[in-house]
């Protein structure tokens, strides 16, 4: 029993001792981060002029990064306008940097009669519709005015192939369509500005010198990510009336739907052969029209984005750099100005891993505060762009990404600094003026 009561006291000793001596790390920690603050504080502008670089880094990387990742999640929730398995025909290139060529802009017009022809060729599609837009319309129905609003011209495809549920009432069917009848189907924005109290069904608007009957609602589906052609101010109308009303002489969009969605690769290879018979095309001619899908889409996003996001993060890095420059400006500085203090405490007793410690606290401490400045400053970033209905969200990972690296500059930073002053001979410091 003696030799276990041996054992035990001497694993209660050992434990005394490893307790002592982290609450004496601990202490002289806690004492390194108040002089370090004692220090900041004293050089205010000095300090504040230094974080200048480390700030305007972060804050890059947070802002620019909360727009692209609000912008995606956006996407991803209301993607292109168009339906599942739905994949688009149109004259021009849905996303183009740059001027158009002269072979694009000499393309001739998509019509609605290539969209029928394109229906009979192309059996294996589920639906074949056809489409066109005019933005920025006035709507009244008596003394309400709903203005900005999309107008939309399809065939009875429209709703599905673009995924608009008609919340109340109904579409209109192909004969309506292909006849120009009078009729319109609202978004619930419009419904919500130009009948207040909610009944829409069976009343009258105006659109131009048109008045047309709204036989149906859409179901409330929020703004797309760009502000344009907001589904929930929407009047969609028969495609041969929206002719009609705003001219021939425009080319439509031709949408179709898949069965299922693994054939949609396949399908939109018979489609090309499809629509180039239904145009006309030799067959050594290139094709004169694009095709547009979601994939397609977010593909395009995802590129665009990488790109701003690599730039952003270059912009970061110069920006941190020059931060991390003047962070080591700054504690050189200090270190020239504190070599008497530095002297004395080597003088009293203070080892050379504790000066280290001081310094490298102060220079991490310096960097952090301008990390987090930077974050709130994107946050602010941030509230603003929502206040301008961009879609805006801060990741978490940014916020980590921002803060991590800001300590780890200033901890880079800081070391060299830090080592020169732990080397100090003493007597040479305090002869130090």
């Amino acid at each position: 029993m003696s030799e276990i009561a041996a054992q035990a006291s001497g694993v209660r000793l050992r434990a005394s001792a490893w307790s002592e001596r982290a609450r004496r790390v601990a202490i002289a920690r806690l004492d390194d981060l108040r002089l370090a603050f004692a220090s900041l504080s004293g050089h205010k502008l000095r300090s504040g002029l230094t974080l200048l670089g480390i700030v305007i880094g972060v804050f890059t990387v947070v802002s620019m990064m909360s727009l692209l990742h609000g912008l995606q999640n956006s996407i991803d929730k209301n993607m292109g306008g168009l339906g599942a398995d739905v994949f688009q025909i149109q004259k021009f290139p849905n996303f183009n940097f740059g001027a158009l060529s002269p072979e694009i802009l000499r393309r001739k017009n998509l019509t609605v009669t290539q969209a029928l022809q394109l229906r009979d060729l192309l059996p294996q599609a589920k639906q074949v519709g056809a489409e066109v837009w005019e933005f920025g319309k006035e709507i009244s129905a008596g003394k309400q005015i709903d203005q900005g609003g999309a107008v939309a011209g399809g065939t009875a495809e429209f709703f599905t192939n673009n995924n608009l549920p008609i919340g109340s009432g109904r579409g209109f069917s192909e004969a309506e369509a292909m006849s120009a009848s009078r009729i319109c189907v609202l978004g619930a924005g419009a419904v919500d500005v130009l009948f207040p109290n909610g009944d829409a069904i069976g009343q009258r608007v105006r659109l131009g010198r048109l008045e047309l009957e709204v036989v149906g609602s859409v179901e409330r589906l929020g703004g797309g990510p760009l502000g344009g052609g907001n589904p929930d101010n929407l009047i969609a109308i028969p495609i041969t009336l929206f002719l009609e009303l705003y001219g021939t002489g425009r080319s439509v969009n031709i949408t179709v739907m898949a069965k299922k969605h693994d054939e949609m690769q396949k399908l939109q290879d018979l489609a090309i052969g499809a629509f180039r018979r239904a145009r006309g095309l030799a067959a050594t001619a290139d094709n004169d029209f694009e095709m547009f899908s979601n994939d397609s889409a977010r593909a395009t996003f995802d590129q665009l984005a990488g790109t701003v996001t690599a730039a952003s993060l270059f912009i970061c890095a110069l920006s941190l750099l020059v931060g991390g420059i003047g962070v080591m400006n700054i504690m050189l500085v200090a270190v020239a100005e504190r070599t008497r203090e530095i002297g004395l405490r080597k003088a009293l007793g203070a080892r050379r891993t504790r000066i280290l410690m001081q310094f490298v606290i102060e220079a991490v401490l310096l960097a952090c505060f301008g990390g987090i400045i930077g974050v709130l400053l994107g946050f602010a970033g941030t509230a603003v762009a929502h206040f301008l209905t961009f879609p805006a969200e801060v990741p978490a990972w940014a916020i980590a990404l921002g803060l991590g690296v800001s300590c780890g500059i200033g901890l880079l930073a800081g070391i060299y600094p830090a080592a020169r002053a732990s080397r100090l001979d003493p007597a040479v410091a305090l002869r130090d003026e």
